[in-house]
């Protein structure tokens, strides 16, 4: 039986606990983290330049976007990066990947005649990048690609890609070349591409950021594709000689749409390659489920937790951009996507805060 001196020393620590509980709740809550801190995650967008307007420059001016991935096309020689970077400014932008497609030329990725034309091309672009400043370029290498099989409208009805193997094998894969480019041809084109531009880029102190093969098929219209699975990226990063100025683009829904097939599934591959601060951005983009048939969502209607997928990258302190991709189309929006620009960054800004007050 207890007796009145436990009871009342029962009873005081209740007291004691809930009046440090109360207290608790009344200290001011821990400041929310600024998210233009340098060492945060940073929310940007991809911006064509031969489209955008100063209209659209100020739309996203007004979202907040501080960050762009810069498509410029086949030709950005250093006059034209410099004045892009003074038209940015004026809207508080600043450019944080350089894209420039001379690395897509056929001359390259199939290994023709006249590659170190446009081989050189591309350095060139390194060189101007680093000079003015931008800290990363982007890559791929994947020459016979068929990208979409065709439009649809999702049950939630937004108008989205869809890509549907069977009706690629049935009815859209050609031979696309002369010949088959098998997985070693494409190997050697793409080692020798590499290997001839990856020291012009650490000399300018830009990063390569590879991005992985969408869709994620092994061939396709008679090219084989080499970056549709962990050993692919791996390889490169071998071929690199483990570079600090090589690493990824890493496309969440490209590697989303393979599944369980990757080799390691997006969250494995944040903890390996982010973890080693090997990608250096981020394409936030949600599908519907895995191949053999997909459709592209907006991140909040996949078949991924995108909270999961930021909440991750966060805990491996990645600080690189993070982008909404192939923005699907709402009813009555613009070619520029404003309304999908919107959405998309709004609910990317909400899950970016919510990851820094679980993870700080």
């Amino acid at each position: 039986m207890a007796t009145n001196a436990s009871l009342w020393t029962a009873s005081r620590r209740a007291f004691f606990a809930a009046s440090l509980a109360a207290a608790a709740r009344m200290l001011p809550a821990a400041p929310a983290k600024d998210e233009y801190a340098p060492d945060n995650i940073k929310i940007g967008t991809r911006l064509y330049l031969r489209s955008a307007t100063d209209e659209d420059l100020h739309f996203l001016q007004q979202l907040g976007m501080r960050w762009v991935h810069a498509e410029f096309g086949k030709d950005a020689p250093y006059e034209r990066i410099k004045a892009t970077q003074e038209r940015l400014a004026r809207y508080n932008i600043r450019i944080y990947t350089g894209v420039m497609d001379a690395y897509r030329s056929l001359r390259i990725q199939l290994g023709q005649p006249g590659r170190d034309e446009d081989i050189e091309r591309f350095q060139t672009f390194l060189r101007d990048l680093g000079r003015l400043g931008v800290p990363v370029a982007k890559i791929d290498f994947h020459p016979g690609n068929t990208y979409t099989t065709r439009q649809i409208e999702t049950p939630r009805g937004y108008t989205a890609r869809e890509f549907d193997v069977e009706h690629f094998r049935k009815s859209v894969e050609k031979q696309m070349y002369e010949r088959v480019y098998t997985a070693d041809d494409i190997w050697a084109n793409y080692s020798y591409f590499v290997k001839a531009v990856l020291p012009v880029a650490e000399k300018a102190g830009v990063k390569l950021a590879l991005h992985p093969d969408d869709p994620p098929l092994a061939m396709m219209n008679g090219v084989a594709k080499v970056f549709v699975h962990y050993d692919g990226i791996a390889r490169a990063e071998q071929i690199a000689g483990s570079s600090p100025f090589f690493g990824l683009t890493f496309c969440v829904g490209t590697w989303s749409e393979g599944g369980d097939k990757m080799g390691k599934d997006v969250f494995g591959m944040i903890r390996d390659f982010g973890a080693r601060n090997r990608i250096f951005t981020v394409h936030f983009r949600n599908v519907s489920g895995p191949l053999p048939r997909f459709h592209e969502t907006f991140q909040d209607d996949g078949y991924l937790d995108m909270y999961q997928v930021i909440k991750a990258l966060r805990q491996v302190r990645f600080s690189g951009t993070i982008v909404p991709d192939h923005i699907p189309k709402l009813n009555g929006d613009d070619e520029f996507r404003r309304a999908g620009h919107a959405y998309c960054v709004s609910y990317m800004r909400a899950l970016l805060r919510r990851a820094n007050e679980e993870v700080g």
